[in-house]
């Protein structure tokens, strides 16, 4: 791989590995409020048979959707270390930080993680579409689930970005 690709390859995928650190790490604060707000919310206008079936989700969303994606960004921090430590140590030598890159293989490492998330995320939302005031309230999840879903082609797309010949 020449100097100019390797460089480019470097920087798109930084940028790939930072923008999903931090749209992760948004999403867990916003989930976290939404919760709270959702839950005035259902306490307030869902009659109790649909208020049990609201706790089920929010259980689900406690207990899988936050803790996975807490281990996702732990998991993309730890790619981080390595990405940067195999930067400094093998910036000298373009070639093998070239294949260093391609082993490290960012964009499929961070996508089948985001995957996970996005399945959550669709049963989730499933589960709201049975009834329509839950649905409605349920409306963030939605919103989520488009937004990880927008993630995965966003990755996709600077994957082809960073192998592109430049000059």
């Amino acid at each position: 791989m020449e100097k100019s690709l390797v460089l480019s390859a470097l920087l798109v995928q930084d940028r790939l590995i930072r923008l999903n650190l931090q749209m992760l790490e948004a999403l867990l604060k916003e989930i976290r409020a939404d919760v709270e707000e959702v839950n005035l919310l259902a306490e307030a206008c869902l009659p109790e048979e649909e208020l049990k079936k609201y706790r089920e989700v929010i259980l689900k969303v406690e207990t899988e959707l936050l803790v996975k994606i807490s281990e996702v960004v732990d998991h993309i921090y730890d790619l981080y270390e390595v990405f940067n430590f195999d930067i400094t140590f093998l910036a000298t030598i373009p070639e093998e930080l070239g294949r260093e890159i391609e082993r490290l293989s960012v964009v499929s490492s961070i996508n089948s993680r985001l995957e996970l998330i996005h399945t959550i995320l669709e049963e989730i939302v499933l589960i709201g579409e049975e009834n329509n005031k839950l649905f409605t309230i349920l409306t963030p999840f939605r919103v989520y689930r488009e937004l990880i879903k927008r993630s995965l082609e966003f990755n996709k797309g600077l994957e082809e970005l960073s192998f592109q010949k430049t000059g």
